[in-house]
């Protein structure tokens, strides 16, 4: 298996951070950018979109992260990522769909706008308080879901919010960031000129 990726976004680095953590055997590509590898034909055969990550399991190619995230749950069960019943599964989807409609375009949102109102992604800072009241993790144990939210709260930008009303939340995000995967994926900013 091979995960085409690109660290520094959160839809990457969620997938990456997950591969590290478990000592998958995933091999990781990072691509480069600055040789358009992602607009070459070679790349477009595995991702018509031509955008990371991309996880590539011998003849299938798999694009968009929270896809490959149970993808690889579920292609190694030791991880106990993906939970096997129904409504165990249907919680996970809700996160992971809850990130992808919800939080990834509030951050978006943020990111772009002239005046950041930092305060709007409250709201959704007060649905994950009360979802980690008594749990540790967003279902209980450590699942695909709290890798694919956490990288987003992990960010430049989410480090910036006011986590003061959300204690557990911010509890959760130091817990996510201090595990393998994510300590393995930090991008350190290049030494400065002396």
């Amino acid at each position: 298996m091979r995960l085409h990726t690109f660290t520094v976004t959160p839809n990457n680095r969620k997938v990456e951070a997950f591969v590290r953590h478990f000592d998958l055997d995933v091999e990781i590509h990072h691509v480069s950018f600055k040789d358009h590898e992602t607009k070459t034909p070679a790349f477009l055969a595995l991702n018509p979109m031509g955008k990371v990550p991309v996880l590539v399991d011998g003849d299938f190619r798999l694009w968009e992260s929270n896809a490959i995230l149970t993808y690889l749950g579920t292609k190694f069960p030791a991880t106990h990522s993906v939970p096997t019943d129904a409504r165990g599964r249907a919680d996970l989807d809700r996160w992971l769909h809850w990130q992808s409609c919800h939080l990834m375009p509030a951050m978006g949102a943020l990111k772009t706008a002239d005046d950041k109102d930092l305060a709007a992604v409250t709201p959704l800072l007060q649905i994950l308080e009360q979802q980690l009241a008594g749990r540790e993790y967003l279902l209980g144990d450590l699942t695909v879901a709290d890798f694919a939210i956490a990288a987003y709260l992990m960010t430049k930008l989410g480090r910036q919010l006011d986590y003061s009303q959300c204690p557990k939340v911010a509890a959760w995000v130091a817990r996510m960031a201090a595990l393998k995967g994510f300590v393995a994926t930090q991008v350190k900013p290049p030494p400065s000129a002396a």
